[in-house]
């Protein structure tokens, strides 16, 4: 704060954790500058979000105590180091805008059903509503947000369309395997 008071500075952190959607994200400039006023703030502050239902929104209270665990061992580092040759799934953590419920269970399915691309260098994101989805996904090789009734998807910033949730995983599939076909070619 300009005169030098503390303030609250929140430090976003992810690691993988079981049964939650959401794998790693990145902010690099934010994530600097958070760093930069925990440094000078006497107070710092976690935030943790998991894409889960509301019924298992406390998982984040257990995952907020197992991050301070991890840094009071020394086992957090200023910038998170993610391999360049694997997969890195984006989810949000669901909050009062997502228009369906079939959003969490969406991440899961698509969390799982692209296992197989583990090895390849790309970004899915996996957003629950059309509010800030469709930014949102801009960054990612493949992204999708969730409407009441449908699932959009887009690659890179171009739309492919509109598919209902019970259609979407097989499209998603389509999309990732041309992508991986075009890096391996």
């Amino acid at each position: 704060d300009p005169a030098g008071r503390p303030g609250p500075a929140g430090v976003t952190y992810e690691r993988p954790r079981a049964g939650a959607a959401i794998e790693r994200t990145s902010c690099p400039s934010r994530a600097r500058s958070q760093r930069t006023a925990a440094a000078r703030s006497k107070r710092a502050s976690i935030r943790v979000s998991l894409t889960v239902s509301n019924d298992r929104k406390p998982e984040e209270i257990v995952a907020g105590r197992e991050i301070l665990g991890d840094i009071r061992a020394g086992r957090v580092r200023s910038v998170v180091d993610f391999n360049p040759d694997s997969l890195n799934i984006i989810s949000c953590p669901s909050c009062s805008r997502v228009e369906n419920e079939a959003f969490i269970e969406l991440a899961e399915d698509v969390k799982r059903m692209t296992a197989y691309a583990e090895d390849h260098n790309l970004t899915i994101a996996v957003m629950g509503c059309r509010v800030n989805g469709p930014g949102e996904t801009d960054d990612a090789d493949l992204g999708l947000w969730c409407g009441p009734n449908h699932v959009n998807l887009k690659r890179g910033e171009t739309a492919i369309g509109a598919f209902p949730y019970d259609r979407i995983l097989d499209e998603l599939k389509r999309q990732l395997d041309d992508i991986i076909l075009g890096q391996e070619g």
